[in-house]
């Protein structure tokens, strides 16, 4: 379980999601809000209402498909690179807040693969390897002061 304060009405709840947003009760309201705004939506025959069963138009390629679900905005054929793309996005916003960056260049020639094939073989990431390495050279080799 984790600690969250509400975006909604500040109170600090736990839960076991990753990113919540709102406390359980503040969920509840949002989703009677949102379902009032949809049935009003639909008492007024608003053309912003997509229908299961519908033809929508795909945001990726602007061919037509038939909506299957109410959060579908692409065809088929482009569903698995919009979702790519989607996570692109978030995990590179992740590791901007998370992480420092750093680009390491290894000769051509088949040096990566060898750090590679090394990384699997020791069951860890290029990127906890190269940290490893780093922090044990540092740890041997102290920079001396002059």
């Amino acid at each position: 379980m984790k600690k969250f304060v509400c975006q909604m009405c500040g109170n600090e709840f736990e839960s076991a999601a990753n990113r919540a947003s709102y406390c359980p009760e503040c969920r509840k309201q949002r989703q009677r809000d949102s379902t009032k705004r949809y049935i009003e939506r639909l008492r007024n025959d608003n053309d912003s209402v997509r229908r299961l069963g519908e033809p929508q138009i795909c945001i990726e390629c602007g061919k037509p498909y038939i909506l299957l679900s109410g959060s579908q905005k692409v065809c088929d054929a482009c569903r698995k690179k919009h979702e790519n793309k989607m996570k692109i996005k978030s995990n590179s916003e992740h590791r901007a807040k998370t992480y420092d960056s750093c680009i390491v260049y290894v000769k051509k020639g088949g040096e990566k693969q060898r750090l590679i094939e090394y990384a699997k073989a020791k069951n860890i990431s290029l990127n906890e390897l190269f940290v490893t390495a780093v922090n044990e050279y540092i740890t041997k080799h102290p920079l001396q002061s002059s």
